[in-house]
């Protein structure tokens, strides 16, 4: 089973964002930049999620690497003994690896398609989340463009790069947005000698 890899392929290749009114042509053209590569290099909650997720990827390789290991020593096990079996015996023995196996495979291709959904939750939710910032800051700023130097600037002044704001608001925003895997509490029980609340009607 490969790895996978956190990064920002929906971003890849365009530009982030950009606005053109009807007195576009009569504004003078402001723009800035920001590097993906630094942005993923940067960020905190980046390098958190890609964490988890190798955490997530190493916690299936293993459970996989467990599997294939009882396989082989079930494999091993009737090529020594099997001339010495039974035959029932051995028949079953051949039995039990055939169905090792079929779980070996229905394992693995579990494993892969749980860990492509997560990568590709993860990519979108980063987009979501990345798109919105920096909309916001070229609302803030006043610009007209803001590009992915990563794929489509050869050259520009220092002065355009937004990569460090947008790594700022973007770890800033994970502080106040819930994860996804929280839930809400259950109501505390009512204190003892308390009636209980009435069902509504």
């Amino acid at each position: 089973m490969t790895g996978h890899r956190i990064f920002i392929p929906l971003l890849a290749a365009l530009i982030l964002t950009f606005a053109f009114g009807t007195a576009f042509a009569q504004q003078a053209l402001t723009v800035g930049f920001v590097d993906l590569q630094q942005l993923q290099a940067k960020s905190k909650r980046i390098q958190e999620m890609q964490k988890k997720f190798a955490e997530l990827n190493n916690i299936k390789r293993a459970n996989l690497e467990k599997k294939q290991n009882d396989l082989k020593s079930l494999t091993d096990q009737l090529q020594k003994q099997g001339p010495m079996l039974k035959e029932e015996t051995r028949n079953e023995k051949i039995k039990e690896i055939g169905m090792k196996e079929m779980e070996l495979k229905l394992t693995q291709k579990q494993a892969e398609s749980e860990l492509q959904n997560e990568a590709r939750a993860l990519d979108e939710s980063m987009m979501r989340d990345l798109h919105k910032i920096i909309s916001e800051l070229r609302k803030q700023k006043k610009l007209s463009l803001i590009f992915n130097s990563t794929a489509a600037l050869l050259a520009a002044d220092d002065s355009l790069d937004l990569t460090n704001e947008v790594v700022q608001m973007y770890d800033a925003s994970a502080a106040t947005k819930p994860a996804a895997s929280e839930k809400p509490k259950p109501a505390a029980p009512p204190a003892a000698g308390q009636p209980k609340p009435k069902a509504p009607r």
